[in-house]
C-alpha cells in the first residue's frame, strides 16, 4: 500500500494543534491501521524531519515540520516499512537533522529511499522481488546546495533504467510537480509514459498536496499526487481528500484498489471513507477544480481563526516575522 505526504510535525497555522502535539495523546493511525493489516508492507512520503538536532522552541522556524526520532517506532509498528525521504522539507533543520531522520527509521528497521548516490533498494516476498527508487525535482528552499538527496535528473533517470531487468517490479518515487496544480503537469505525463515503456510497474507522485487521478499505463500504476496522509494544511477541502493506494500483485497481473480517506483534527487524523473502489484504466475520485485561486487568502483566514489554539506565542513570532520581512 502507498500513502502520500505525512508530516509528523507542525506547519506554522497549526502549532501547538496539529501533529506533533496530537502523538502526544492519541494514535495517529488508529482509524487506519486495520487496513494497513491487510498489506505485507506500506511505503508513503515523509514529509518532515524526525530530529532532535538543534531544537529551539520559541523560534517558528525551529518548531515548524520538525517531528521525534521517537516516532519512528510508531511508523514502523504501523506498518510502514519504506518511506522516501527525498523532498524538500527533509533538509529544513539542516543535514544533521536529515541524517537523524535517516538513522532513526533505519533503527526502527525502516528503509529510508532517495539518499543520494543509494543504490536500488529492494524487498522480497515468496521469491518476488520488488524495487524502490526515488527522486525529487522540487527546488530546496531551505538549502540549494543539499546533497542529501537524490535529485530528478539524467543520472537518476539512467539508474531507473539500469534497475527495471534487476527486479521483478519496480516503483519509482518522484516528489515533483507545482502546489499550484490541481492536475498532473505535461512533463509529468511525459515521464510516466517514458517510465512505463522502460518496464516500471509504478510512478508514485508527492508535492502538490492534492489527490490525482490515478491510470494504468501499459503495466504501469501512474499516480502523480497522492496528496497529504498526515498533514495539518487544513484550509481548503480538497487537502484534506486523500486515499490510500492498495496494490495487489499476482502471477496473474496487478489489482489496483483506492481506500478514500478523509484527514480529521486540524489534519491529525486520516479516517476511511468507506470501502475501497478498483482502478480500471483511470480513476479520479475527487473533483480538483481548476486551479487553486484564492489560497494565500484561504491560509489567512484559517491561521487567523485559529490564532489562539495551541501556542499563541509562537503564532504571533511567526507572523510578525511576516510582516517585518514584507517591510
Amino acid at each position: 500500500m502507498f500513502v502520500g505526504d505525512i508530516n509528523l510535525g507542525e506547519y506554522y497555522t497549526s502549532f501547538g494543534h496539529g501533529p506533533k502535539s496530537y502523538l502526544e495523546h492519541s494514535n495517529i493511525f488508529e482509524h487506519v491501521k486495520p487496513i494497513f493489516n491487510k498489506a505485507d508492507f506500506v511505503v508513503g512520503n515523509l514529509e518532515a524531519a524526525l530530529t532532535d538536532h538543534n531544537f529551539q522552541p520559541n523560534k517558528p522556524e525551529s518548531v515548524v515540520l520538525r517531528g521525534s526520532p521517537k516516532q519512528a517506532e510508531l511508523l514502523y509498528e504501523t506498518g510502514f516499512r519504506i518511506l522516501q525521504v527525498s523532498n524538500n522539507h527533509t533538509v529544513q533543520h539542516g543535514k544533521e537533522g536529515f541524517d537523524e531522520t535517516v538513522t532513526a527509521l533505519s533503527e526502527a528497521n525502516i528503509l529510508a529511499i532517495g539518499l543520494n548516490n543509494q543504490p536500488l533498494t529492494t524487498i522480497s516476498l515468496d521469491n518476488v522481488t520488488a524495487g524502490f527508487l526515488a527522486a525529487s525535482d522540487v527546488p530546496d528552499n531551505t538549502d540549494t546546495q543539499q546533497d542529501s538527496y537524490s535529485r530528478l535528473n539524467s543520472e537518476f533517470l539512467t539508474k531507473v533504467r539500469e534497475s527495471v531487468a534487476l527486479v521483478d517490479h519496480l516503483f519509482v518515487m518522484l516528489h515533483w510537480g507545482l502546489e499550484s496544480s490541481t492536475s498532473p503537469m505535461q512533463y509529468q505525463r511525459d515521464l510516466i509514459s517514458e517510465l512505463a515503456k522502460l518496464g516500471v510497474r509504478g510512478v508514485i507522485g508527492s508535492h502538490p498536496h492534492l489527490f490525482y487521478e490515478i491510470w494504468r499505463e501499459n503495466n504501469c500504476i501512474a499516480a502523480p499526487s497522492l496528496g497529504n496522509f498526515v498533514f495539518d494544511l487544513c484550509w481548503d477541502e480538497r487537502l484534506i481528500k486523500t486515499g490510500i493506494l492498495d496494490l495487489e500483485i499476482s502471477s496473474d497481473g496487478m489489482v489496483a484498489r483506492i481506500w478514500p480517506v478523509t484527514l480529521s483534527d486540524n489534519g491529525c487524523l486520516p479516517v476511511p471513507q468507506g470501502s475501497p473502489t478498483t482502478i480500471g484504466d483511470t480513476i479520479k475520485i475527487y473533483d480538483l477544480g481548476e486551479n487553486m485561486k484564492g489560497e494565500q487568502f484561504r491560509k489567512l483566514i484559517y491561521f487567523f481563526r485559529n490564532i489562539l489554539k495551541g501556542k499563541f506565542h509562537l503564532k504571533i513570532k511567526f507572523i510578525l516575522s511576516k510582516f517585518i520581512s514584507l517591510r
